[in-house]
C-alpha cells in the first residue's frame, strides 16, 4: 500500500487519504446483514455514530425483530451499566432507563417485531404492555415478566392484537385471569402452540387449557402447584401436546402410574422430580426440629 501510494502524484495522494474509507460506501443491505451479528445496545448506542451509511444500516427494522431484553438485565439496565454511560456520552441522555430503551427498541422496528422478551425492571407495565400491543402486532413469541394482578388481568384484553403469536411465557400465571386469557388465546390466536408458565394450577385453570387450547404442542409448568387430577384434566383435554414438562412439581408424584400411562402417547414428557406433597411443609406440620426459632425469624 506504501509503495502504491509513493507512485501517485502528490494531488492524488491528498485526495486518497481523504477519500472516506470503503466501508462507509457499503450497500446498507449488506451492512444490515453484518449487523445481525450485533447486540441491540450495539446497534442502538455505537453503529449508529461511525457515519450515516453505518445509521441507515443500523435502523433497518428486519435488526430489530428479535429484541431479547431479559438476557443480563440487571447488568445491562442498571443506571450505572456501560449501556446507560454510552446514552450519557454519546447522546447526551441524562436519565437513561429500560423503559426509554424499549420505546426506542419498538419504534426501530417499525411494527415487524416477531420475538419480544422483557425482564422484571417494568417501572409502568400497563404503559408498555399498551405500547407493545399497539406497536408490535406481529409478535410470534413473548415473554412476561411477573405482573401486577391489574395487568394480569388485562393481558387477556390485548390477545386480540397478537393474532400470530405462537408462544407466550409467563414468569408467573395470572391468578385469577388465566381462563380468561386461555380462552382468548384460542379465539383469536390460530397458531398459537406453546405455553410456559409457573404458579398455582387450579380446577378452572386445568380446565381452561382442555377446552381452550386442545391443540396446544407444547406445555410447561416446572415448578408450579399442579394436583394429580388437574393435571389428568390437562393431559385428557389437550390431545396436541409433543411436549410436556412439569418438573419440580407438587401436587402428584413422579411414579404416578396413572400419569405415566396418559402421558406415554406424548413425544417428550417429564415430570421428573415432582411430589404429592413439599416435604419441606410436611416436616413443618410434623413438628420436625427443623422447625426451632431461628427457622423461623429466618423466614
Amino acid at each position: 500500500m506504501g509503495e502504491a501510494a509513493a507512485a501517485l502524484p502528490v494531488p492524488a495522494q491528498e485526495a486518497a487519504a481523504s477519500a472516506p474509507p470503503p466501508w462507509a460506501d457499503m450497500e446498507t443491505d449488506c451492512l444490515a446483514h453484518v449487523f445481525r451479528r450485533l447486540d441491540l445496545e450495539d446497534l442502538a448506542a455505537a453503529a449508529p455514530l461511525v457515519c450515516r451509511g453505518w445509521r441507515r444500516a443500523a435502523a433497518d427494522p428486519s435488526l430489530w425483530r428479535a429484541l431479547d431484553l431479559r438476557r443480563d438485565h440487571v447488568a445491562r439496565f442498571m443506571p450505572w451499566a456501560p449501556l446507560a454511560t454510552a446514552f450519557a456520552r454519546r447522546y447526551g441522555v441524562a436519565g437513561f432507563a429500560l423503559a426509554g430503551f424499549l420505546r426506542l427498541c419498538v419504534a426501530r422496528a417499525r411494527g415487524s417485531a416477531e420475538d419480544l422478551a422483557l425482564p422484571p425492571l417494568l417501572a409502568s407495565p400497563a404503559a408498555d404492555l399498551d405500547r407493545i400491543s399497539l406497536q408490535c402486532p406481529r409478535l410470534r413469541r413473548l415473554a412476561l415478566p411477573q405482573l401486577p394482578a391489574a395487568d394480569e388481568a388485562r393481558l387477556a384484553e390485548l390477545v386480540p392484537r397478537w393474532p400470530l403469536l405462537e408462544h407466550l411465557e409467563l414468569d408467573a400465571k395470572p391468578s385469577a385471569s388465566f381462563p380468561a386469557l386461555a380462552a382468548q388465546l384460542g379465539r383469536h390466536c390460530p397458531r398459537f402452540a406453546s405455553l410456559k408458565t409457573s404458579g398455582a394450577v387450579k380446577p378452572e385453570d386445568a380446565a381452561a387449557l382442555a377446552r381452550s387450547l386442545p391443540g396446544l404442542r407444547s406445555l410447561c409448568l416446572d415448578r408450579s402447584y399442579l394436583p394429580r387430577q388437574e393435571l389428568l384434566t390437562i393431559l385428557a383435554g389437550c390431545r396436541g401436546l409433543r411436549e410436556l414438562s412439569a418438573r419440580g412439581c407438587v401436587g402428584f408424584d413422579e411414579g404416578d402410574e396413572e400419569v405415566a400411562r396418559r402421558g406415554a402417547r406424548i413425544e417428550r414428557f417429564d415430570v421428573g422430580g415432582s411430589r404429592l406433597i413439599d416435604e419441606l411443609q410436611d416436616e413443618l406440620a410434623a413438628g420436625d426440629e427443623l422447625c426451632d426459632s431461628s427457622y423461623v425469624d429466618v423466614m
